[in-house]
């Protein structure tokens, strides 16, 4: 009986020890899978950000109601000097004389990006002192727009700059008008 009882517990001990490789394993797995996403979701963003580029100038005199683009770029990252630890990054920007135009590249977007997305351009002049008299035009690409976002967008004048009939194109031209 207590040779069986001996089996037993050591049956059970290397099940425990089975079950805590296999949760290890399970583990290591998710974070993988979690990193790949991740890496996938990048790599999406950075797509529409170079697909958005060669037609930022363009859009950006639309945006502005002609006039010149005086200065555009892509990936701009700013450190505070005062903190740094606070950073923050840009996908996009385009200035003009009166406006600069602000892009955010998403491969999907909500109502509650486009809310995050405002909240943080709080602080844009604080970063970018040299834009701060400029009137600042919020936009966000993407390749699709559910159209009850594209209207959210509308209401809070962010523009929405997706897929048009040959290349992208400001979908809510009504945006432009409400801020001026």
């Amino acid at each position: 009986m207590m040779e069986q009882a001996d089996k037993d517990r050591e049956r059970g001990d290397r099940d425990r020890e089975k079950a805590d490789l296999d949760r290890e394993r399970a583990e290591r797995e998710r974070k993988d899978f979690n990193r790949r996403l991740a890496e996938v979701t990048d790599s999406q963003g950075l797509m529409i950000e170079n697909m958005v580029w060669p037609n930022l100038n363009r859009v950006a005199k639309q945006v502005f109601g002609g006039g010149n683009v005086l200065f555009s770029g892509i990936r701009l990252k700013r450190r505070l000097p005062s903190d740094q630890g606070r950073l923050m990054e840009l996908d996009l920007l385009a200035a003009g004389e009166k406006a600069v135009l602000i892009c955010e590249a998403k491969s999907k977007v909500d109502s509650t990006k486009v809310r995050e997305f405002l909240e943080n351009l709080r602080a844009f002049p604080e970063f970018f002192p040299e834009f701060a008299g400029l009137a600042l035009r919020p936009m966000i690409a993407s390749i699709y727009f559910d159209p009850s976002v594209v209207a959210n967008m509308t209401s809070l004048n962010v523009v929405a700059l997706g897929f048009g009939d040959e290349t992208m194109e400001v979908l809510n031209p009504e945006a432009l008008l409400a801020s001026g």
